[in-house]
């Protein structure tokens, strides 16, 4: 029993509430990469770096700030010929790949052209978001207090009760939803312009509230 001067815990109907907003997304990022295979691994690193450089110096002649290519990978490996006597040495495998933000979206298809024709041999990880999502969140987090609410009326006239004011309100994780992707080999894209259908991101807030049962 509670102490003197203490109440009970108190009656509350606990929901979650989602809100979503869609909103034309307005920049995108995109991974870059050289991959190429030679008999020496000199040979490879060299051919590698030397089309990676043209790339780099096509995005930079594009207008593209250098804080906004970084370095992901840059790889060497042999490569094997796999036969009955056992695998044999065939040469070896050099990959560079940069990361490309590109603050207007409408750049994205001919950038992608671009990077191919200066020697790239893959575009990759195609992603397209808001610059500033802060707007999109309010707007969610208000509807999704707002369906919580709706719901725990809803449950409330189904039990017979009077529904009070929040107890508690606490945002709660939401898995982000997955975004466009796309991936690509340079000989798929060389022959014709690359269409970019920018389509729409989701933003998706969760909120639980705990109200309190009013009588």
């Amino acid at each position: 029993m509670p102490e003197a001067g203490q109440t009970g815990p108190q009656r509350a109907v606990v929901v979650r509430g989602v809100g979503r907003v869609l909103r034309q997304p307005d920049r995108a990022t995109l991974m870059v990469s050289v991959e190429i295979t030679s008999p020496t691994a000199g040979e490879a690193q060299a051919d590698t770096s030397t089309r990676m450089r043209r790339v780099l110096e096509t995005l930079a002649g594009r207008g593209l700030d250098p804080a906004d290519v970084s370095t992901q990978a840059i790889t060497l490996e042999p490569t094997y010929d796999y036969r009955e006597t056992g695998p044999r040495l065939a040469g070896y495998r050099a990959t560079q790949a940069f990361l490309v933000r590109l603050r207007r979206i409408d750049e994205l298809g001919p950038v992608v052209d671009a990077v191919i024709a200066a020697g790239a041999t893959g575009v990759g990880s195609v992603s397209m978001e808001l610059a500033d999502p802060a707007g999109a969140e309010s707007e969610a987090r208000a509807l999704a207090v707002a369906d919580a609410r709706a719901r725990a009326e809803v449950l409330a006239r189904a039990a017979s009760v009077k529904l009070g004011g929040p107890l508690w309100l606490r945002e709660a994780p939401v898995s982000e939803p997955p975004r466009p992707m796309m991936r690509m080999r340079a000989e798929a894209m060389a022959a014709a312009d690359t269409p970019v259908s920018e389509g729409s991101t989701e933003v998706v807030i969760e909120v639980e509230v705990g109200f309190a049962i009013a009588g």
